[in-house]
């Protein structure tokens, strides 16, 4: 705590020695996209970020609005609540559920690309945002080990696929082994299809 309010450091902004304010979920989230989008290409401006909240369960990202008509294109990300009192587990989940702002999907199922894509930003954002220098090790679910452990395989034959497949198509659900073939990259079928699969639900 530095303040007198109760309130975690890290949720709290304060300023600094060097007229500087600490970083906040609202400014990390500034830093990922800007981070992600020079990376991977440009996200979909049509949906509207609107914040970040706490709840019971896993982090994800859902639409307020989305029922309504027309629906209104909100986007918000909620994080599980031990980021309450964590700021390294904030910056790991807030950065992992900002990649999925990239092409939004309304109760659609994510690629196991996306998902490992998201996790492989994560643990980037934590060694340099914490540190974290074991970064990879901070990722124990396995499907998402497996699915990250994927997309490095093919940043590894090609640094630059990511934006190169939006470029051909911006949606990770809607990529095919096609749009490989006309973004030009060079990678094993067997590692494309296991890009393109969908994400374990369980």
């Amino acid at each position: 705590m530095n303040n007198s309010f109760g309130i975690p450091a890290h949720l709290f902004s304060v300023c600094q020695a060097n007229d500087t304010w600490s970083m906040t979920p609202a400014t990390y989230a500034s830093q990922f996209i800007k981070e992600m989008e020079k990376r991977y290409g440009s996200r979909d401006r049509s949906w509207t970020y609107v914040g970040f909240e706490f709840r019971e369960g896993g982090p994800h990202i859902w639409f307020p609005g989305s029922h309504d008509s027309p629906p209104r294109k909100h986007i918000a990300i909620s994080l599980s609540t031990e980021t309450f009192s964590d700021r390294q587990r904030t910056v790991y989940q807030l950065a992992h559920e900002c990649v999925h702002m990239l092409a939004p999907v309304v109760g659609g199922g994510a690629p196991v690309i996306e998902e490992g894509l998201a996790t492989e930003f994560s643990e980037d954002m934590i060694e340099y945002w914490c540190g974290n220098t074991n970064k990879q090790a901070y990722t124990s679910t396995q499907k998402y080990i497996d699915a990250a452990a994927r997309v490095r395989e093919l940043l590894v034959l090609e640094p630059d696929a990511i934006p190169r497949l939006r470029a051909v198509e911006p949606a990770f659900n809607q990529m095919t082994a096609d749009t490989f073939t006309r973004a030009g990259l060079n990678v094993p079928p067997a590692l494309v299809d296991a890009l393109l699969a969908s994400f374990p639900k369980d």
